[in-house]
């Protein structure tokens, strides 16, 4: 049960049994097995200024719900033992669960757990990570219409006692209250569909025929403007009875008087004078769509002469007006950062198309050099053009000027070579699995960097006793554990140590490369998988790089189905890659 004295306790339950006579604030209970969740939840809901108690699990959730008798549950589907499902069915099973809202608060965002649970009893659905704005706005509304509820329910009571004379009264009030129920529904189901829609013609769509449905209109049509061309274009009507604008543009200029006070934020009621030969004579009403930017468009609802729209009626049109306004505002910002995101993909296709080209024309010439550069080399002993120091040892400035154009070669050919394995990569090629003995092939690819090892290094192999066998791509590997020992012999200061070391856990193997005497910050860890990102002044050994190898670990742990990630402490890195253990029905499936 939840944590409050007995003095609280009896407080609580005699305020929320009078709360419809003391207009105390709404009692919410939350339940949720996660402490940050429901922490988080209990202070968003005491910040508007409701009452809260809360529960870790279904069965102190139905003791408290009988002893408290809360306005409102905000209910996690997912729990141990009892989960939300089933707490939401036996919750609406109590007899005094009458009209009480719950709202499913969980991580399942699939059609089918939505079903199952407003086929539970739930009233509304909110996924994690909540949208604390929206959880707001629909805890606020569900409360309205339980207080919608309780006064019908009260005024049906004062029916039955009332007679002659104010009994008439008294039914007025409550077809009244019938309306206003009716109306706060119409406008939650308009509410939720044009905020869960991005397209602006179907958000459009959905308000007019569900108002003209609601309101049983003649015709019912919104409008978008252009305020630079000061125009106003139809661009959805429902027509029942009456004739409609459908695709119309009207100009806004020629009914100035009417469009002034709309785009000023007025809304407004009249008859037309003349009648019109398709339409006759009609009323009419129109209200503007407002959003922080300013009319954006507007409603029209025409219906014969005769009709017009009371207040209620009216109220419900400005809601449904503003919805609009506010979900036409998220579809074209949504919109407008799909376009970027389509532009920047363009770029960066254009990017990556511009240095495969490159790479392609480079590698020819660099391979040429490459040649070249091998036959000077062996041709330099008969040249005779060692030149004697004064010292008398001998020194070839040849060589050295050879030396450079070796190394430069060679860098600007694994640079190369990088760039189009990268681009290899991004048109996911196919792997070729084969099953590997940790054992062999671990120490095997090690071997090649201890003799690289800088200055008293220490490079060291640590496996775990019985390691299972990994199936992955024995190439990809191999270049993932190259790419990352090499790393560690630039950037290992002497003296420190450099390990590759193997786990398995019961999912995957874990590959660690690690190495004493240097840390990476949090804020280079961020982006150092980036390509053509270098840490500032950590390389102690000044052998250079361009900032692909981490970026090309990245692409190739990816395409093997696995992750990496970086830790960085006390003295020590560690690049550590988790690939997955596959099954041999797995492997023969990939093949």
């Amino acid at each position: 049960m939840p944590t409050l004295t007995e003095s609280e306790r009896l407080k609580l339950l005699g305020n929320n049994r009078t709360h419809q006579h003391l207009n105390t604030p709404p009692l919410i209970l939350i339940v949720d097995d996660n402490d940050a969740i429901r922490l988080s939840l209990r202070q968003a809901m005491e910040s508007d200024g409701y009452r809260v108690i809360e529960t870790d699990n279904g069965s102190e959730a139905l003791d408290a719900y009988a002893t408290y008798q809360p306005q409102i549950v905000l209910l996690d589907a997912l729990m141990p033992g009892m989960d939300g499902f089933t707490c939401c069915r036996k919750l609406n099973a109590l007899p005094e669960s009458h009209s009480t809202p719950i709202i499913m608060v969980t991580s399942l965002d699939d059609r089918e757990s939505v079903d199952r649970a407003f086929e539970c009893g739930a009233t509304d659905f909110v996924t994690k990570p909540i949208h604390w704005a929206v959880l707001r706005q629909r805890v606020r509304r569900l409360l309205q219409h339980v207080e919608l509820h309780r006064q019908v329910d009260q005024f049906n009571a004062e029916l039955e006692d009332q007679v002659g004379e104010y009994s008439l009264e008294t039914r007025q009030r409550t077809l009244q209250l019938h309306r206003a129920l009716e109306f706060e529904a119409t406008l939650k189901r308009i509410t939720d569909k044009v905020r869960d829609s991005l397209d602006e013609s179907q958000i459009l769509q959905t308000a007019v025929q569900e108002l003209a449905w609601a309101l049983d209109l003649g015709c019912c049509n919104a409008s978008l403007y252009d305020r630079e061309r000061l125009t106003s274009s139809v661009h959805y009507e429902y027509a029942a009875s009456i004739a409609g604008y459908h695709n119309q543009v009207i100009d806004m200029e020629v009914y100035s008087e009417l469009y002034a006070q709309l785009t000023e934020g007025y809304h407004f009621q009249f008859c037309s004078l003349v009648p019109s030969p398709v339409r006759g004579q009609v009323a009419m009403f129109a209200c503007p769509m407002i959003n922080e930017t300013g009319t954006i468009g507007d409603l029209w609802l025409i219906n014969p002469k005769e009709r017009s729209l009371s207040e209620l009626e009216i109220r419900l049109v400005q809601q449904v007006a503003n919805q609009c306004a506010i979900a036409v505002r998220q579809a074209r910002l949504y919109q407008a950062s799909q376009a970027q995101v389509q532009e920047l993909e363009r770029l960066s296709q254009l990017k990556d198309d511009f240095l495969s080209t490159v790479s392609h024309e480079l590698r020819t010439p660099l391979s040429n050099i490459r040649l070249a550069i091998q036959m000077l080399e062996r041709s330099l002993p008969q040249d005779n053009v060692d030149i004697a120091q004064e010292d008398g040892k001998p020194a070839s400035k040849c060589h050295t000027y050879l030396k450079i154009l070796h190394d430069e070669c060679e860098r600007e050919i694994s640079l190369i070579s990088d760039l189009l394995e990268l681009q290899h990569l991004e048109v996911k090629t196919p792997l070729s699995f084969e099953t590997l003995n940790l054992y062999d092939c671990l120490p095997a690819i090690a071997t090649a960097f201890h003799n690289r090892a800088q200055q008293q290094q220490t490079l060291q192999v640590v496996l775990q006793p019985g390691l299972p066998s990994l199936i992955t791509d024995l190439t990809g590997l191999r270049r993932i554990l190259i790419e990352l020992l090499d790393n560690a012999c630039k950037y290992t200061p002497s003296d420190q140590t450099i390990t590759l070391a193997a786990s398995a856990t019961p999912t995957c193997v874990e590959l660690k490369v690690s190495n004493t005497g240097v840390e990476i910050s949090a804020d280079e860890r961020t982006r150092i998988f980036e390509k053509f990102y270098r840490i500032p002044s950590s390389d102690p050994w000044k052998q250079g790089g361009i900032g692909l190898g981490l970026a090309l670990v990245k692409r190739l742990v990816t395409h093997l189905k696995g992750s990496i990630h970086v830790e960085s402490s006390n003295g020590q890195t560690h690049f550590i890659v988790a690939l997955p253990r596959m099954h041999a029905d797995n492997h023969l499936e990939q093949k």
